[in-house]
């Protein structure tokens, strides 16, 4: 490992997350590539297709930056993202891919959490006086029931797929282990999930290690 600030590989750039909106288009690339990309059949339509990349981006993006900030997801983020795939593209194998990207996330994790969760925060305190937010989901507080899940991912309790060193990790079947687990009906299950991804605490079914992090959990609140 190294530390906070060296560059992991030598084509990896810096400047690339020099700002919060920059770190997190490049922080939403690397996860998306590390889980929800098939590195063999989806990377080459990715880099070769003009605008792809772009169009898989955008809408993870749009959940963080909004209102004054939303000009930043075509300028800043998305360029930021696209140009680190690129580059990625452009030096790494097929095989190197997941032990080049754990490594950035391991050495730049202090930038790319600051970036995170300061987005996630910013929807926390938007969404957290709407009913979505304040409403119980089977009697269960909605932030109590956030903070138990995220304690249960952290504990592993939650069946994982792909999990990176940072802690980032993939889960494989949230839908029936939250019925089981908390006793949520399929409706409030999807009310849960929706909830989660409104916020930026999971996008599909990446946990991003940021949001598993004490500090964060621990000041979820209503």
């Amino acid at each position: 490992m190294n530390d906070e600030g060296e560059i992991p590989v030598l084509w990896f750039r810096k400047e690339w997350i020099d700002t919060n909106a920059k770190a997190l288009g490049v922080y939403v690339t690397l996860l998306l590539v590390r889980f929800r990309v098939r590195l063999r059949t989806d990377i080459p339509a990715l880099y070769s297709e003009e605008g792809k990349i772009e169009g898989r981006l955008k809408p993870y993006l749009s959940i963080f930056l909004r209102g004054k900030d939303k000009k930043l997801i075509d300028t800043a983020a998305i360029d930021a993202g696209k140009e680190f795939f690129m580059r990625l593209v452009d030096h790494t194998a097929y095989q190197e891919y997941e032990g080049v990207l754990d490594c950035i996330e391991t050495d730049f994790y202090e930038t790319f959490k600051e970036a995170y969760l300061g987005y996630v925060n910013a929807n926390v305190n938007v969404n957290v006086t709407g009913k979505e937010f304040t409403e119980k989901i089977s009697g269960h507080d909605t932030a109590a029931l956030i903070r138990t899940f995220l304690r249960d991912v952290s504990a592993n309790r939650f069946s994982k797929g792909k999990v990176t060193p940072a802690g980032s990790s993939i889960l494989l079947t949230p839908f029936g282990e939250l019925m089981e687990f908390y006793g949520l009906s399929e409706e409030d299950v999807q009310r849960f999930l929706e909830i989660l991804r409104m916020i930026g605490i999971m996008f599909f079914d990446v946990v991003p290690a940021p949001v598993l992090e004490r500090e964060f959990v621990d000041g979820l609140s209503t």
